[in-house]
């Protein structure tokens, strides 16, 4: 047999075996249509599921919840958090199906962080954790030519929401991320006045009402709101609008357009360390301390150092011969009948403005 043709059957014999291998290797590669997955092939890991209701509304409450799945081999412990990117109220505690299930709260200026202990979940099990929560009251209409947000960079009426699980060693070993998006026209129907619970006096304003707002913004956040006007000093017509802030009457005292301040004459509605009408003098100095007083609004008013932009009205007899009003002569007994939130000085002797 000549060389070159002993050259050509080794090639061919090489080619041969060549197709024969791959063919085997096809073979072994592609599995029968009835030959079941093994378990092995399916990863193991810790999964967390997040729901979020799609029909939130300003200053009303709905329900989080985080579904953890412990796919692993072994039990899992850590910590279960959930962050919202706004300041919401925590209304009640989680009803998760562990013993400790009283979420940690953190407030930040991003938003509000919850967070649960995470105690031996068993292989193949799960638990959920539901939180139920309150947006806050619609922020102040935007003013006429802010360009409005896209639905990407909204931060008004989309707060972000994340749910994530870590482990023992503090690692994250689990994520999910969504949205609460507010409904439009919720800020109507909810917005701040008739619904919103809790409001505190405090000498910006109360609730969702603000000094130096605008009549068409109280509007806005309370359609509820009517027009009125009383007899003021001097003979003098003021105007303003009576609205409801929990449930409680209120005045809005308007100096042209601009909320000037905001009277309370019914008792319900109080500052943020519980004085409100109905208090006496001696509940208001026990809590704030050095006191001033003066005459407004036809009444003796006090006002303190210590809580500045609110003064109380008193149902005292007592009449003062000129613009200063010994305080030290008022009786303790004396009941708040009144109170306002107001700008103006708050050191002694100088009377409040109203």
């Amino acid at each position: 047999m000549t060389g070159a043709r002993r050259g050509v059957l080794v090639r061919m014999g090489l080619m041969m075996g060549i197709a024969l291998m791959t063919g085997a290797c096809r073979d072994r590669a592609a599995p029968r249509a009835d030959e079941p997955v093994r378990l092995d092939s399916v990863p193991r890991r810790v999964e967390a599921r997040l729901y979020v209701a799609r029909d939130w509304a300003w200053n009303e409450e709905d329900t989080l919840r985080v579904t953890v799945v412990n796919a692993t081999e072994q039990p899992l412990s850590g910590q279960v958090n959930l962050f919202v990117g706004g300041r919401v109220e925590v209304l009640v505690d989680s009803a998760a199906a562990l013993a400790d299930s009283t979420p940690r709260r953190e407030l930040s200026a991003e938003g509000t962080r919850l967070s649960w202990p995470l105690a031996a979940l068993a292989p193949g099990a799960s638990t959920e954790f539901r939180q139920a929560v309150r947006m806050p009251p619609a922020p102040a209409p935007a003013r006429a030519g802010r360009r409005s947000a896209s639905a990407a960079t909204d931060t008004m009426t989309r707060f972000s929401v994340r749910a994530w699980v870590t482990g023992a060693d503090g690692k994250e070993v689990a994520t999910a991320r969504d949205s609460i998006l507010i409904r439009r026209g919720s800020e109507v129907v909810a917005g701040g006045c008739g619904g919103v619970k809790d409001v505190a006096v405090t000498r910006y304003g109360i609730g969702p009402l603000r000094l130096d707002m605008k009549s068409a913004d109280v509007r806005t956040l309370c359609p509820e709101a009517r027009d009125t006007t009383w007899p003021g000093p001097e003979g003098m017509t003021e105007r303003g609008m009576a609205v409801r802030l929990a449930g409680n009457p209120v005045l809005v005292v308007l100096n042209g357009q601009t909320v000037q301040r905001i009277q309370v004459d019914t008792a319900g509605l109080r500052t943020g360390v519980g004085v409100g009408v109905g208090s006496t003098l001696a509940d208001l100095r026990g809590r704030y301390g050095r006191t001033c007083a003066g005459q407004g609004e036809g009444q003796i008013a006090v006002w303190f150092p210590a809580a500045p932009g609110v003064s109380f009205g008193l149902d005292s007899t007592a009449v003062a011969a000129g613009p200063q009003v010994d305080v030290e002569t008022l009786p303790e007994t004396a009941r708040v009948e009144r109170m306002w939130v107001r700008a103006g000085t708050d050191d002694c002797p100088a009377r409040p403005e109203s």
